[in-house]
C-alpha cells in the first residue's frame, strides 16, 4: 500500500496527468466498495478513494496521512466539475483533520490539514466557475 501511495504521489505531479483525470470514468465491471456516482471522472475517484481510504482504510496509513492528502492537492487546480459526493468526502476529511486529538498526537499533523485547505483553495481558486459543489460545502 505505501509503495502504491508513494507511486501516485510522484505520478500526480504531472500537468498532463491532472488534466486527463477530468474524462469520464466508464466502468467496465470493475468492482469497488464504495458507491460511484452516475457522472464520475477519474478525479472523482481519486478523492473518492481518498475520502474511502482514511474514512475505513487502516490505521496503519495514519503515518502518511499527509502524502495521501498531498496526491489531491497536486491534482486540485486541473480538478474541474468535482461531483458532490467527493466533495463531501473533503468536507468530511476537514473534519477529521482538524479535530483536537488528531492535531496534537503528532506534530507533523498540522501539515496534512494544511496539504487538505491548501487542495480546496486550489479547487476553488482555478476551477470555481465548475466547482460548485464545493463551494456550497463550504458555505454550510
Amino acid at each position: 500500500m505505501y509503495l502504491c501511495i508513494f507511486m501516485l504521489l510522484s505520478m500526480s505531479s504531472s500537468r498532463e496527468l491532472a488534466m486527463t483525470l477530468n474524462t469520464p470514468f466508464v466502468n467496465t465491471s470493475i468492482k469497488f466498495d464504495m458507491q460511484i456516482p452516475e457522472t464520475c471522472t477519474y478525479a472523482d475517484l481519486v478523492f473518492l478513494s481518498t475520502y474511502k481510504l482514511i474514512h475505513t482504510g487502516p490505521r496503519l496509513l495514519k503515518p502518511i496521512y499527509k502524502s495521501i492528502v498531498a496526491i489531491m492537492a497536486n491534482i486540485a487546480p486541473y480538478t474541474r466539475n468535482l461531483s458532490k459526493d467527493a466533495c463531501d468526502g473533503i468536507m468530511y476529511l476537514v473534519t477529521v483533520f482538524t479535530q483536537p486529538a488528531f492535531l496534537t498526537e503528532k506534530e507533523d499533523n498540522c501539515k496534512t490539514l494544511t496539504s487538505l485547505l491548501e487542495c480546496i483553495n486550489y479547487l476553488i481558486a482555478y476551477q470555481d466557475d465548475t466547482n460548485q459543489h464545493i463551494q456550497v460545502q463550504l458555505l454550510k
